[in-house]
């Protein structure tokens, strides 16, 4: 197929996904045409089928090839899609966070999303075999298309249910009540829980939409200093005793931007204040299944007296699938409820069904576990790249699927962002993840976009020219 450099210096794994994407690009290897297997790829090679492994998976995530379950790879249909700098036709709109979040739903293979906040379609596709819609359709019937229950399908319930168990929270079905992602759930808890004027306690940095949702509720927010092992607990004391705020909104596990996780110590004296000043803490767990070994949640600790515990299916399972959970005290859950059927009546049979077919098989387990092996070995090359074309980072390794990236001095985000636009690649600037307009220096990058030789090519040029 083509030899492999043994004297060069550009690594084995680069090379594959450098010499497959020229074949693609050159049309010696049209859309639809098969791959070689792992196997038989390493073997012509002379490669370890771990190296030609991890260069599949890279061209998965950049939309170059497809994997088909028990079929092996195939070279990707290449849609048309418009340039991103047509699509963004106004970059400094008046909420750019909604624009970041649209293009992250709406990208093409033509873009590189650095950027975006969801993994790779074909990592998705892999677990979302017809199979499961077949078994779905066979077993309900005619159910699939009638109303869900306003709390949820019951069965899914159970099924979240027994995975708090495990996770060491204790809840049962009445506890839980399903959601159009974790984005409605913020938003009923918002509205059941706050009053215009409320102070409200979040992380800086933090998760980008929230802020937005909360705004949109009219409250006061109260940023909190977000490190590498949890919440500034000097800074979230000081804005308790000078606030009394009614609610404090945290991820425990993999933070987003910056992959990190709040240590015990933390989680333990944020538990303490909670119930010191009578303010709920709703913990985002939305990518907690993706960390790596035992695991402190707050809800874990706190039996869900002061905590509302919010988990999602979409990040991992699918973005289309748009089911959510929020486990919480009953009377909350009621309250919640209520709110769920005043504003959509209720959930979707057919998206709840096919979640809990998924999690039925053990496929979903399955898919977690290769996930989190993939993304480690994404994280490091991505970091690697990153180091080399400038940017910075913490100490901390942090997991997950984000990295937090700080530019060197000298080097402006707001004329980076628009420049990558012009070159079709997405980033996402710090600023957007702070509630109080810092970060300024900093990028978030998704790991699994951020190896792409064009990406790292443009900030290595644009950081130089900058220095």
């Amino acid at each position: 197929m083509f030899e492999l450099s043994r004297d060069s210096t550009v690594p084995l794994v680069d090379q594959i996904c450098a010499r497959i994407t020229q074949l693609v690009r050159a049309g010696q290897l049209p859309a639809g045409a098969r791959l070689p297997s792992i196997r038989k790829l390493a073997r012509l090679l002379g490669a370890s089928a771990f190296t030609v492994v991890d260069a599949y998976d890279r061209l998965v995530a950049r939309g170059l090839i497809e994997s088909r379950a028990g079929r092996g790879f195939f070279v990707a249909q290449r849609r048309i899609v418009a340039p991103l700098l047509a699509v963004e036709a106004s970059p400094e709109s008046a909420n750019d966070a909604v624009a970041l979040a649209s293009f992250c739903l709406a990208h093409g293979n033509d873009i590189i999303p650095a950027g975006s906040g969801f993994l790779p379609e074909n990592w998705l596709l892999e677990l979302s075999s017809a199979g499961v819609l077949t078994r779905l359709l066979r077993g309900r019937r005619s159910q699939t298309w009638l109303p869900c229950p306003p709390q949820g399908l019951p069965e899914l319930r159970e099924q979240i249910a027994a995975r708090l168990v495990q996770h060491g929270i204790a809840a049962g079905p009445a506890h839980v009540a399903t959601t159009y992602g974790a984005s409605q759930a913020f938003d009923l808890l918002a509205r059941i829980l706050l009053a215009p004027g409320d102070p409200v306690l979040v992380e800086d940095p933090g998760y980008f939409v929230l802020f937005e949702q909360l705004r949109a509720h009219h409250v006061r927010l109260i940023p909190v200093p977000r490190r590498a092992d949890g919440p500034d607990l000097e800074a979230l004391e000081a804005a308790c005793r000078a606030h009394r705020p009614r609610a404090f909104f945290m991820q425990t596990l993999l933070h987003n931007p910056t992959g990190s996780s709040a240590d015990p110590a933390h989680c333990h004296r944020i538990l303490s204040l909670a119930e010191q000043y009578g303010f709920a803490v709703v913990e985002d767990d939305v990518y907690g299944d993706l960390h790596e070994g035992p695991a402190v949640r707050l809800a874990q600790i706190d039996g869900l007296r002061h905590v509302i515990y919010v988990g999602s299916y979409t990040k991992l399972i699918g973005p289309a699938l748009r089911v959510g959970f929020v486990a919480a005290e009953a009377q909350l859950i009621a309250q919640l409820v209520e709110r769920k059927v005043l504003s959509v009546l209720s959930g979707s049979t057919l998206l709840e069904g096919f979640v809990s077919e998924v999690l039925d098989g053990g496929r979903y387990k399955r898919h977690v576990e290769r996930t989190r092996a993939r993304l480690a070995r994404m994280r490091r090359d991505a970091r690697a790249a990153l180091e080399s074309a400038g940017l910075g980072f913490e100490p901390a390794q942090g997991e997950g699927m984000f990295l937090w990236g700080r530019l060197p001095e000298g080097a402006s985000v707001e004329a980076l962002v628009p420049r990558a636009r012009s070159r079709s690649i997405l980033l996402a600037r710090g600023s957007l993840f702070s509630p109080s307009d810092g970060c300024r220096e900093w990028l978030r990058f998704n790991v699994t976009h951020s190896t792409s030789p064009p990406l790292i090519e443009f900030l290595r040029e644009s950081l130089r020219e900058a220095a």
